[in-house]
Parts: structure tokens; sequence; C-alpha cells
């Protein structure tokens, strides 16, 4: 059994203890999923985006990667920095995980994306204040589009959620790609967020491979 679990987090300036906490769990993640189910395999991988305005830094990818200390020394270059508006490159971050990330493709493959951020993608479609791109994504993106294509390539999708501002987004997701679990992550608390982002990513890597057993 494989596992690839690719996070898409928004590394804006809001979001350093978040990006903080996931450092801090790779390692346990990886040693949890070893004495619970010994026979998955998991690759790492990470997209981080931030804003239209942020330049060469609006993604910073890291392709998957069987290796969880390197991993772990990769994630540790991320930080957060930038944003402009409330809303951010979500569809970006987004459809980079679908379309640059070397997705396996193998039936037994469990292709998870967990996405976590605090603001949802640019346009009016989700009921945004301070838009700077009211029209949408600047370069075209849709969530129909976006969406679709990871559906395509049956890839899981799991949200940690930590503001109210992410409910129409998650709304329109779903109208888009059906249920998928929400986790809360709103805490302030380090240790409780540390603990919240293991425990859901352990959730997300146990129902996704429960689909294909």
């Amino acid at each position: 059994m494989e596992v690839d679990l690719c996070f898409v987090m928004d590394c804006t300036g809001s979001m350093a203890s978040h990006i903080n906490a996931a450092k801090a769990c790779i390692l346990r993640i990886a040693a949890h999923m070893e004495t619970f189910k010994p026979s998955v395999t998991i690759r790492f991988g990470f997209c981080g985006y931030r804003d239209h305005c942020d330049g060469v830094n609006r993604l910073q990818i890291i392709p998957f990667t069987d290796s969880k200390v390197h991993f772990e020394r990769e994630l540790s270059t991320v930080s957060a920095m930038g944003g402009g508006d409330s809303p951010e490159d979500v569809l970006g971050g987004l459809n980079a995980a679908v379309n640059q990330m070397s997705w396996r493709n193998n039936v037994r493959t469990a292709r998870i994306i967990y996405h976590i951020g605090d603001c949802p993608p640019h346009g009016t479609r989700y009921k945004n204040s301070n838009d700077s791109y009211p029209n949408g994504d600047p370069y075209g993106l849709t969530a129909e589009s976006v969406l679709g294509g990871m559906k395509s390539k049956q890839i899981c999708y799991f949200f940690g959620k930590i503001t109210e501002q992410t409910n129409e987004m998650i709304n329109i997701f779903r109208g888009i790609i059906g249920e998928f679990p929400v986790y809360l992550l709103n805490t302030v608390n380090t240790e409780m967020l540390v603990n919240n982002i293991f425990d859901s990513t352990c959730s997300a890597i146990k129902t996704a491979v429960s689909l294909i057993e």
C-alpha cells in the first residue's frame, strides 16, 4: 500500500504558527503510521502558496520524497511571509499540487491533498472583501477546473479550517467534488495546534487508505 501525501498550505504572514506546527509533527506522523500500518509507505510533498503580489515567492514546491528526514529538512526552509489583500492564491497552490507533483498512478496508491489555510481564493463568489482580483484568479483558474483535475486523478481532498472566512469556499468546493472532511485548526495554543495537525493528518491518511483497501 502506497500513500502520496501533499500538504497545500497558505504561507503568508498570518500562517507562521501553522507552518511551524506542521514542521514539528512530520517525523511523528511518519513514526505513527509505521506503527499503525507497517505495510503503508508514504511519500511527503508540499505546495505552499502566497499571493500574486509576491512574485517569485508566490509558490513554494517540495517534490514528493519517501525520505521523511529529507522532507523535514526541506520544509524547514518554508517561512511565513508576504500576502497582500485578504484572499490568497489558493487556486494556484491547489493547481500546482494537482499538476506539478509527480503523483503515482497506481490503483494501490492513496493520493491525498491536505489543504490548510485561513483565507479563500480571489473572487466575489467567495464573499470576499478587500479583493484585488474581484473577478477571480488572474490566470483564469477556477475552482471547477482545479478541483475537476483533482477528481480526475482520484486525489482525496481534506481541509484544515482556521477562520470563518473560508466557509463559502468550503461550500463551493463541496458543490464541485462532494463532501470532504474539514478539520478545525483554530487554536492559538502551540501544543494543541501541533497535536491537532498530527491527529488530522493521520486521520486523513487512514481515511484515504480505507477507500482502497
